[in-house]
This record gives structure tokens, sequence and C-alpha cells, in this order.
């Protein structure tokens, strides 16, 4: 009784209330919600306006900096925030295997400048003497051997003596006359100095020594990384013992000149023909859409490059290309602003647009559609060919 009547009756009335409860939940009307931050809103203007995706940086740009040479960081000398001037030291690469290479190099820079004074210095006072008495001793053996010589040749002509001993003494004065000569030409030498082209290559040894000593200094310089423009310190990301690479993902160091802001702008190719250079153009910033700033026109970089900064849209495509024009932000600014923020700017757009025929309806007709072509011959066709 109970499972044939009573049990169908309960599961007809829970369903029936859970019915009746939806559609009373239905028919309730939701609260309306006021969002904390209102959504970024078009300029209510009547003339057409063009948005484009903004970001503020430096009047300078953003100026990522990097390494020269590859090393362990060393030494920081600025923190974030601080303001450089051009040739200011930002960090330094360890730099004791180059310290100890310009020491050689010093080293041998001063052999050599020694070696090219020694030269230039040359006679010593203290070995011309020397010369002078082996030259005086050489005139006197060859005094001494030529009056032998004489007295050997009258006894050898009244053939007093052997031929054998004639010979000796002659023999001997001719060794003691190119002693003589030998001697006087070494004092002449040393007393003409040093020859000129030693003194050439001495010079050039000099020179070299000098110039690896410069490149080693050179070396040690770029081993200090430096400010190349005056700005400020807006991100730094060396530490100390990290290892510097040439190639790098991210700026070690990011420099801008932060007194005077600008912001780029990026304008879709499709929005190309509305836009002009000199017309009016406001900003907002993302979360903030009540604020707004009057932005004057800097200059247009001339390139369309693909989009970069995506903005996560259903609709966008990541084959669009932008125009990229930079804007001043005014000096005068309500609020802080930050290099790297984002901001919605609105372009007033141009009433004619250029290369775009406000004419032309959907039906029109396509430039090529009026160019005379040529009728296509009969396809050739393999059937044989029949007698009247």
């Amino acid at each position: 009784m109970f499972n044939k009547y009573v049990l169908p009756l309960v599961a007809i009335g829970g369903v029936s209330l859970a019915v009746f409860y939806t559609v009373v939940q239905a028919r309730q009307s939701t609260e309306k919600v006021t969002p904390v931050i209102p959504p970024p809103t078009r300029p209510t203007t009547k003339t057409k306006v063009i948005a484009g995706a903004g970001l503020i940086e430096a009047q300078k740009e953003n100026i990522p900096i990097g390494t020269n040479v590859p090393g362990v960081v060393w030494e920081i000398y600025v923190k974030k925030g601080d303001y450089v001037k051009k040739g200011d030291p930002l960090f330094r690469i360890d730099e004791r295997d180059l310290k100890s290479q310009c020491k050689v190099r010093e080293a041998e820079l001063a052999a050599s400048q020694a070696q090219l004074h020694k030269l230039r210095a040359a006679p010593r006072p203290e070995d011309v003497p020397p010369l002078q008495a082996a030259f005086e001793e050489a005139k006197a053996k060859f005094a001494d051997t030529e009056a032998a010589v004489a007295r050997t040749e009258k006894l050898y002509n009244r053939q007093m003596i052997a031929a054998s001993d004639y010979d000796k003494d002659r023999f001997n004065y001719y060794a003691a006359k190119a002693t003589a000569a030998k001697a006087k030409a070494d004092l002449e030498r040393l007393l003409a100095g040093t020859w000129k082209e030693d003194l050439d290559v001495a010079a050039a040894t000099v020179a070299q020594a000098q110039s690896q000593v410069e490149s080693i200094k050179i070396e040690l310089d770029r081993l200090t990384v430096r400010a190349l423009a005056d700005g400020r310190v807006l991100q730094l990301n060396v530490r100390l013992g990290q290892f510097a690479a040439m190639t790098w993902k991210e700026p070690m160091v990011v420099l801008g000149d932060v007194d005077r802001l600008h912001v780029r702008v990026d304008i879709d190719e499709n929005d190309l023909p509305y836009f002009e250079k000199n017309a009016e153009a406001i900003a907002t910033l993302k979360g903030r859409p009540l604020v707004r700033f009057d932005l004057s026109f800097k200059y247009v970089e001339p390139y369309v490059i693909p989009k970069q900064s995506l903005t996560g849209s259903n609709s966008e495509r990541v084959d669009t290309r932008v125009l990229q024009v930079v804007y001043a932000l005014p000096d005068d600014r309500p609020v802080d602003l930050y290099v790297g923020e984002q901001m919605d700017v609105y372009l007033k757009a141009a009433t004619t647009p250029k290369g775009i025929s406000l004419e032309a309806g959907p039906g029109a007709s396509l430039p090529f559609d009026d160019v005379h072509q040529p009728a296509l011959s009969a396809p050739r066709t393999n059937q044989p060919k029949t007698s009247p």
C-alpha cells in the first residue's frame, strides 16, 4: 500500500516543488553591480576616432645595456632609481686576469725602452779608454814588426839569414798591421755611436710594446660598463657574482630620461587611411579611464611592423601589422606616470580617408573588371575527323 500510493505522491510533490522554486528564482531580477573601476570608453565626440594601444617610454627611448666582455660581475656602482650622467660606471667585470697581463706587457715595455735608451746613449764613457789603449798597443806592435822586417830584409838580401826567418818577420808584420787597422776601426765605430737602423728597430720594438699595453688597458676599461647617455636607472637585472654573457634574454641595466615622457602608440594598418599626424590625441591610463592626458605629436617611425603587444582579444590576429607613432605627454600631470605603463590612446580620425572612395558601394566594380580579356580558345579533343 505504501509503495503503491504514498511513494509516487511524494515523488510528484518533490518534482513540483523543484519546478516551482526554479521558476520563482528565474523571475527574480539580479542586482546591478557597479564596477570598482569603469571600463575604458571612447571619447564622446561627433567625429570618428582611431583607438590604439600605447606604452609609456622615456624621452630618448629605453636604453637596454649589456656587457661587451663576458665575465663574472665583480662590482656594481648603481641602484634602481639612480640618476647617472654620460660616462658614469654602472658595473664592472672581474679584471684580475687582464691586470696580470697588463703588468707583463708593462715590464716588456720598460725593457724595450731601456734598450732604446742604451743605444741612444752609446758610447759609454767607460768603453772608450780600453779601445784607445788597444789601438795604441796595436800601433806599437805594428811599429815593432815593421822595424824587425826591415832589418830582416836587409840581412836576407845579403844572404846572411835563411828565407824562413825573413818570411816569419814579414808575416808578423802583416798580422800586426791588420791588428792595428782592426783596433782603429773598433774605436771609430764606438765613437760613431749606434747605427741608425738599430735605433729604428729598437724604436719599433718600443712602439709595439706600447701598443700592447694600450690594448690591455682598453680591454680593462671595457670591463667597466658605463652609461653612454644621461638618464635614470629604470631596471637593474645584474647581481654580484653573476656571469654576464654577451647574449642575454633581458638587459642587465635599462636607462631612460624620465624628465620628459613619451607614449608609443600602435595604430592598426586598417586605420592608417584615417590617420593624420597633427590630429588631436588624448590618452587614458589602464584602470583610470577618467584621468586623461592631452598628447602632442612628435614623430612617426616610417616602418610598419608586426604587432607585438597583444591584448588577448578573440578577434585579434597575430599577423596584424601596426604603425608606431610617438606622442609627448604633458609635463604637468595630475598623477604619477611610470615607464612601461599601458595607455589607451584615441586619435581624431581624418574626415576624408586617404585612398578610399566614399562613393564606392558594395557593388562597385574591381579595378581589373574593365580590362579587355582575350577570348579563351576551345579545348582540343582527340576525336577523329569525319568526312563530310
